[in-house]
């Protein structure tokens, strides 16, 4: 159904106190994009890397610093967000059969609002987003109470090796993410989702995985056929 296949992460530092409206509006910036790129074969094509100079905050937070190892000195001379996120949109191409996974809405959300608050245009190659996060509970067939859970643990359900040092390194969580979605977009998940299922739910409640799914987790469920 896709020609290609874009697996993204940001990641983001907190705008400085002192600038009352951007902190109050945009509250924090991208400082990093990273992506691969798959084709309808689901062979990685390429990868995207590139750190964004912050404007409303230019030193990093040490948590910020602790968490990804981004510093002050990595961002000091990159690309404004402007011309950062023109270089990652060419690079996304405008292919009309391409979609962008995540894992959380919160990087489209950002994206939009920091293009909003800096009237920079959103691309229009965008437009096609999905959530894997908020799809992969459904498609494993988690209970509630599991609708919202962390890559580094959905993972661990497919053997997938994390090294903990590179955890949050944008271009690392979006090559995460890949290993996970191609599982998912090769049908190769269905074994596990039927042995977590006979584990935790031993009696049939009668569905398919498409019926529980509904709305976009149906549509991506079909576009895996």
């Amino acid at each position: 159904m896709y020609e290609y296949h874009v697996i993204m992460d940001l990641e983001m530092n907190p705008v400085e106190r002192t600038n009352k409206d951007a902190f109050f509006k945009l509250r924090q910036e991208v400082i990093e994009i990273g992506a691969v790129k798959l084709d309808k074969d689901l062979n990685i094509i390429d990868r995207f890397d590139i750190y964004v100079k912050p404007e409303y905050n230019r030193q990093i937070e040490p948590d910020i610093t602790k968490l990804t190892g981004i510093h002050s000195g990595m961002t000091k001379n990159a690309d404004p967000f402007e011309k950062a996120l023109a270089k990652f949109a060419e690079w996304v191409g405008c292919e009309k059969k391409t979609r962008i996974y995540s894992w959380s809405d919160s990087d489209p959300v950002q994206l939009r609002k920091e293009c909003a608050y800096k009237g920079v245009q959103y691309p229009t190659s965008f437009k096609r987003w999905l959530d894997f996060q908020r799809v992969f509970p459904r498609m494993m067939q988690f209970p509630y109470t599991q609708s919202h859970i962390a890559l580094t643990e959905a993972v661990k359900y497919f053997n997938i090796y994390i090294d903990n040092k590179k955890v949050h390194g944008a271009l690392y969580d979006a090559e995460i993410t890949t290993a996970l979605l191609i599982d998912f977009l090769n049908g190769s998940y269905k074994k596990t989702a039927e042995y977590i299922k006979e584990l935790t739910q031993p009696k049939s409640i009668g569905n398919t995985i498409a019926e529980l799914c509904g709305g976009e987790f149906a549509d991506f469920y079909n576009s895996l056929e």
